[in-house]
């Protein structure tokens, strides 16, 4: 039996990953038969957090953690997205590499991303955006996705 052909998708809840999730969507008519929405919270905001005395490490983690599995549920819900069909992963760390280690822990053959998510402007001047960060190490096909245009009529 041959096996699933999974699409990774990166998930900051920005224009640009609805964008992501919608290609991702849209492409499996084809060759892909599953999907897995990634969202990682970035440790360097958790240690953020607990700096500014916002409560305790297992506090603070356990209310990023319900946040973001809510908010992750309700995003894919809104895209129209069939939950029976997706895996919904959460995890901590920094974005570029827990992308990399869930796309090769899931053999993912593909991982679709936003062009361009929530960073700060300084700090993607300097580093790289995550989608670059990831382009650098990773050794699977990547689709960057822009973030849609608003077309609206005046």
């Amino acid at each position: 039996m041959p096996k699933d052909s999974t699409i990774l998708v990166a998930v900051d809840f920005s224009n640009s990953s609805k964008a992501a999730l919608r290609k991702a969507k849209s492409l499996l008519i084809g060759e892909y038969t599953r999907i897995v929405a990634l969202h990682v919270i970035d440790h360097h905001f958790v240690d953020q957090c607990i700096y500014e005395h916002l409560g305790t490490k297992g506090e603070i983690k356990k209310k990023l953690f319900t946040s973001a599995k809510n908010r992750l549920h309700n995003f894919l819900l809104t895209e129209g997205m069939d939950l029976n069909n997706l895996e919904m992963v959460i995890c901590e760390g920094t974005p570029c590499v827990e992308i990399n280690k869930k796309a090769v822990e899931i053999d993912a053959d593909m991982i679709v991303m936003g062009s361009q998510g929530h960073s700060g402007e300084m700090k993607t001047i300097f580093f790289g955006s995550t989608t670059e960060r990831v382009l650098r190490f990773i050794r699977r096909p990547v689709l960057c996705v822009p973030p849609e245009e608003n077309h609206t009529q005046e």
